[in-house]
Parts: C-alpha cells; sequence; structure tokens
C-alpha cells in the first residue's frame, strides 16, 4: 500500500508531539528528584553524622539537619561522633574526666573520634561561655543574612538555615582563621570557599578571583 506524503507528515507530526510530551514528563519528574535529593548544598567542609538513622551535619561546630527551608540549625544530638573537633573548643576537667566543651555542647574522646555528650555535673562548675563569635547582621539589598565565623544564615518561622554566601554582602569582621591570598597585585581573603575584598565599609564577598 502506498502512503501518500502528506499523511508521513501527519504521522511524523504525532510521533513528534507525542516525544514532546513525554519529554515534558520526563523533565518534570527529574526536576522532583533532583529536587528532592539534593536540596541545597552544604557548607564546604561540612562532617556528615549519623545518630539513630537520622543524618545530621556539623560545620563549625553548627549542627544542621534538613528542614521544610533547607539546612536547619539545630541542637547537637546526643550521641553524635564528629573526627574533628570544632574549632575554639575548651578542654575541661571534672575529676579525672577530660571534656571538650564548645558553648554548651560537650564531647568526650571516643575510639573514632569525638562524642557529644551530657554536660558533666560537678559542684561550682563554671557556666559554658558563649560561642567563641556571635551572629553578625547583614544586609543585602532589603535581605537579611546572619553571619557567624564565615557562615550566612536566614530567619525562618522554624529556625535559622544556613545559605551560601550571598555576593556583595560587607561584614565587619573575617572569621578568625580566613587565609590572606594574593592575586594579580590584589589581596583577597579566603575560608571555606568563601572570597572577601577589603573595602572601606568592611569585608565584602566577592567572586573567587582566579579560576578553580
Amino acid at each position: 500500500m502506498r502512503i501518500s506524503p502528506a499523511s508521513i507528515r501527519i504521522l511524523l507530526l504525532a510521533v513528534a508531539g507525542a516525544a514532546a510530551v513525554a519529554t515534558t514528563e520526563l523533565r518534570a519528574d527529574s526536576h522532583l528528584d533532583v529536587g528532592v535529593a539534593l536540596g541545597i548544598p552544604l557548607p564546604h567542609g561540612y562532617l556528615d553524622v549519623v545518630v539513630g538513622g537520622d543524618h545530621y551535619y556539623m560545620h563549625r561546630g553548627i549542627f544542621y539537619h534538613r528542614g521544610p527551608h533547607g539546612l536547619m540549625v539545630v541542637r547537637a544530638p546526643r550521641g553524635a561522633i564528629v573526627r574533628e573537633l570544632p574549632p575554639h573548643c575548651a578542654r575541661i576537667y571534672v575529676g579525672n574526666v577530660i571534656y571538650y566543651r564548645y558553648g554548651d555542647v560537650y564531647y568526650q574522646t571516643v575510639p573514632q573520634g569525638y562524642m557529644v555528650v551530657d554536660a558533666p555535673t560537678a559542684v561550682n562548675m563554671p557556666p559554658p561561655p558563649p560561642p567563641a563569635v556571635e551572629y553578625q547582621s547583614v544586609w543585602v539589598g532589603p535581605t537579611e543574612y546572619l553571619f557567624k565565623d564565615g557562615q550566612f544564615f536566614r530567619k525562618t518561622p522554624e529556625g535559622l538555615v544556613w545559605m551560601e554566601a550571598p555576593l556583595g554582602a560587607v561584614t565587619n569582621t573575617l572569621p578568625s582563621d580566613a587565609t590572606s591570598i594574593w592575586y594579580q597585585e590584589n589581596e583577597y581573603f579566603e575560608c571555606d570557599n568563601v572570597y572577601f575584598r577589603k573595602t572601606p565599609e568592611g569585608y565584602k564577598v566577592v567572586p573567587a578571583p582566579f579560576p578553580k
């Protein structure tokens, strides 16, 4: 049976239309899957911590858990084990037991690293000091961020959410472990892959000065 050119064109258009619909559906499903699987990126240098089947992330002494808006700041979960202690940890002795304290979080040494434990009870034990760095309010246009030790956060009804460093943000101070880097006779300061330039107003978040 001979098929006319017009019929062939109609058949091709129908096939193309079905493929377009299938592709659209596939893209929609893929978009949802990627969103659920990846969510918001994690801070550079984070530690993955599993406690009772729940996933947490620790970075610079702050613990995160995935929430409705992204990475929510949460209390350190008891029993969490990390390979490294956060910066500015203090070593304290209660009797013959050694603890490591960061703010109101206590750690003890275990074979795998350091475990979050309950605060020790002792007579006349000094109260825990506040974390080494307090949150600093930083505005980028109409948006307020909270800046602490090189990391940026946003307030939500559920609590603080970690955010990627917004370009153009100006902070009063640098993180304590920021490194001075010179590139093409310009000085930059780098901490956890976030770059700052000194300006009359403070330290401004800028793009990386060189290709990574």
